[in-house]
């Protein structure tokens, strides 16, 4: 196979290829919605390889994506007690991500990141049920992009593929929204939490591994944010400055020493 189809098959092709289906079926089958993470699978299992007992960051990735969705499923009812479930895995998730690194390397910036993003996350979790944000599906996209773009240059181009094919899976959600001028959700914030659990473990593997500039991943732990808590159209537009603030960063300051 072609080495650039090989690349670009399951970052974009194969994940927004099934964007578009689930998508078709969510139009009748609404609770469908609710397995939006699962098909980031086949990217993440043809990228990474079949599921195994996790030895690398992202051998995680895959028992994340499906105990996140078997909890948003669960407790969808249970808004309250969903959210510290959430929190709970992403925080067992994150430390068991970064183990190598707290071990072998420790050190006070390391724990700091790591506090910064789980702090974050629990902000996210515990108000996603009362966000009302116009287009969060685009906006979770737009930040995705951004972050498969950094950390391919940066340094990693494995996780700048997973960060892709989850921007992909969200492509078709985010069209609807772009069709429907930010009046109309695809997907609500709850019913894309898993996604973000996703996100802010390769966030947190492009930083640790990869190596990432500081501030550019600071701009891309914000950009999310920003779109799917504030409730306007130009929350968007917030979140791909963001994007574009930690690229420009990028350019001018890493080195692409790192590889992972």
């Amino acid at each position: 196979m072609n080495m650039y189809l090989g690349l670009i098959i399951p970052s974009l092709i194969l994940p927004f290829g099934l964007s578009v289906l689930l998508f078709f079926m969510t139009r009748r089958y609404r609770m469908l919605l609710w397995s939006l993470p699962l098909i980031w699978l086949p990217s993440c299992i043809w990228i990474v390889g079949w599921p195994a007992l996790p030895q690398a960051a992202n051998d995680w990735l895959w028992l994340l994506v499906i105990l996140s969705t078997v909890m948003n499923i669960g407790l969808k009812q249970r808004p309250r007690q969903a959210a510290m479930a959430q929190i709970g895995l992403l925080g067992l998730a994150l430390i068991a991500m970064s183990w190598p690194v707290l071990i072998h390397q420790p050190g006070l910036g390391i724990v700091l990141e790591l506090l910064a993003l789980f702090c974050a996350a629990v902000i996210f979790f515990f108000s996603a049920g009362f966000n009302r944000a116009a287009a969060p599906s685009l906006a979770l996209a737009i930040s995705a992009a951004g972050l498969a773009l950094v950390t391919a240059l940066g340094g990693s181009v494995l996780v700048g593929q997973l960060a892709g094919a989850l921007a992909a899976i969200l492509g078709a959600f985010a069209l609807y929204e772009v069709y429907r001028r930010f009046t109309e959700q695809s997907a609500s914030v709850i019913q894309l939490t898993p996604v973000v659990k996703v996100y802010f473990a390769l966030l947190l593997i492009a930083r640790v591994y990869a190596e990432i500039p500081e501030f550019s991943a600071l701009m891309l732990l914000i950009a999310p944010l920003t779109g799917l808590m504030w409730g306007s159209r130009y929350a968007v537009l917030a979140s791909a400055a963001f994007v574009a603030t930690a690229f420009t960063w990028l350019l001018t300051t890493a080195d692409s020493s790192s590889y992972y």
